[in-house]
């Protein structure tokens, strides 16, 4: 006999299909477009993408923490395409489910509308935002700035550092760790050369300056984030010929939002380093591809530079003082310092001669005057590598100040127009104020543009005749011995050897162009 069994039938399972997990179900457009559209997309996809775009433009614009950034940015960009390509698929699906289950086709239309925009939002930041740079961020994630970095070189004195090529990561610590080194210790101005670069690497920069208390200078084109270290420095200078850029910052983003914050950074910058507001407004204004250039006449509006000095004159350290000091005197007035890059060696022989009348006890008009000779022996090659209009420039000069020393002639007595002609240099310092001014922004003019290498050339046969047909052969080196340097020169009795030169001077505007090109340039060839 079989024992009872005391247990019942087996139950019957039901038959239960697998669900489908969260992402597949939102991939398959399953979950409700409520949740699909504003928790998936909305809630998560759209801060993400906006992370994306915020973490590229901090990248560009400051550049800290560059290679966990980059790191960050190889790793999530593709992340961040996978999860808004399932975000953008279930929710497109959901919303036709939505619309084939009854619900409002407006619904379904915005919905799908709105995930379309958010996608192409994304495929441009990648297309123009990121992939363009793939090659930049896998630099950097190696611990490499792709822009390079900026070349410090401190002259051979420590008292003059130069800064050419592009702002890069590290240049802000590397610039700090010169200036509190032993061999910079009596740097007095940094020499700016550089189209600019990473703006928080120069806002670092910018603060260890103006921390030091160092002069700016700029010697070549200092443009975008180099004008935050021209700021910085005091006083500062925009040499003959160099040019000081700005524009807006851009952060390759292309998203107007991220931009508009980098600039406002960018402004509490400016600000903190005192540029007014006109100028920073122009800043603004000018896009980010293009520059612009602030003209000499708004720096000095703005007194960013100070003005022209009005003489050659400068400003003379403590006698006793070594001549490296004197040397450093010269460099800070535009005009001498434009004239030792036309030919260097100029301010070493100026400041040893400076320097041993200021020793030797002679009167500052004396001192200021012993720079003179040095000067006279670049004088012919500065008016002989002029250009046309620069030469005319300065025989117009040079009728006005032999009119401003013509004086009655008395026997016996020297004639400082006379003078001038035959050059003693120390009558110079009698002439008017304002002509000093012209001669000093004529040498400023002709240091910047004259050749560096000129060799008198003597007049051709046919230059002769044209000069004999229009003014007289006398002409020839009637200004050859202005800057002579004659402190011995004979006395000269009678005012007509000043007379017959500012006659012929003032003559020579009724010739035509290409003759008196011809004569100014031979008023000045040795006989």
């Amino acid at each position: 006999m079989n024992p009872v069994s005391t247990r019942g039938p087996a139950a019957q399972t039901p038959f239960r299909p697998e669900r489908p997990g969260y992402f597949a179900s939102h991939w398959r457009g399953e979950q409700s477009l409520v949740r699909s559209y504003w928790v998936n997309n909305i809630l998560v996809a759209s801060p993400l993408a906006f992370l994306l775009t915020g973490l590229m433009a901090w990248i560009s614009a400051k550049g800290d923490s560059l290679q966990v950034s980059a790191i960050v940015l190889l790793i999530g960009v593709p992340l961040l395409i996978l999860l808004d390509t399932w975000c953008v698929v279930g929710g497109w699906r959901a919303a036709g489910h939505y619309r084939e289950d009854g619900g409002s086709g407006l619904w379904s239309f915005l919905a799908r509308l709105t995930l379309g925009l958010g996608a192409l939002q994304l495929i441009v930041s990648v297309l123009f935002g990121f992939l363009p740079q793939v090659g930049s961020f896998w630099q950097m994630a190696r611990g490499i700035d792709p822009i390079g970095q900026a070349t410090l070189s401190l002259s051979d004195d420590g008292r003059s550092l130069k800064l050419e090529g592009t702002i890069g990561l590290g240049d802000g610590e590397r610039l700090r760790t010169l200036l509190a080194s032993e061999r910079a210790k009596g740097l007095r101005r940094i020499e700016l050369s550089s189209p600019g670069g990473r703006v928080r690497e120069a806002e670092k920069m910018a603060e260890a300056l103006k921390k030091h208390g160092h002069s700016s200078r700029v010697v070549g084109t200092c443009a975008s984030a180099c004008t935050l270290l021209f700021l910085a420095g005091e006083p500062r200078q925009v040499m003959n010929g160099a040019q000081l850029g700005f524009h807006r910052a851009s952060t390759g983003t292309y998203n107007p939002v991220i931009d508009e914050l980098a600039n406002q950074d960018l402004a509490r910058i400016y600000r903190k380093l005192g540029l007014p507001e006109p100028l920073i407004e122009q800043t603004l204004s000018t896009p980010s591809h293009s520059i612009w250039f602030a003209p000499r006449k708004d720096l000095l509006l703005h007194r960013l530079i100070p003005p022209l000095p009005e003489t050659l004159a400068i400003d003379l350290p403590p006698i006793g003082s070594s001549e490296a000091e004197y040397k450093d005197a010269l460099h800070q007035h535009p005009v001498w310092e434009a004239l030792e890059q036309h030919a260097p060696g100029t301010l070493a022989a100026v400041a040893t001669r400076v320097r041993a009348a200021h020793v030797e006890g002679a009167s500052d008009q004396e001192v200021q005057a012993a720079a003179m000779p040095q000067l006279a022996t670049l004088m012919p090659a500065l008016i002989g590598g002029s250009d046309a209009v620069l030469r005319r420039r300065y025989v117009q000069l040079v009728a006005e100040q032999l009119k401003s020393l013509k004086a009655p002639a008395k026997r016996g007595e020297r004639l400082p127009c006379r003078d001038l002609l035959d050059g003693r240099l120390g009558v110079r310092q009698q002439l008017p104020l304002p002509l000093q001014v012209r001669e000093s922004e004529w040498l400023l003019d002709a240091a910047g543009s004259a050749a560096k290498s000129w060799r008198a050339k003597p007049p051709s046969p046919l230059e002769m005749e044209v000069l004999e047909r229009s003014v007289g052969s006398a002409a020839i080196g009637m200004l050859s011995r202005l800057w002579a340097d004659a402190p011995d020169a004979p006395v000269r009795d009678g005012a007509a050897s000043c007379d017959r030169t500012i006659a012929l001077l003032d003559h020579l505007p009724s010739q035509p162009a290409l003759r008196r090109d011809l004569v100014d340039r031979l008023l000045f060839q040795p006989r």
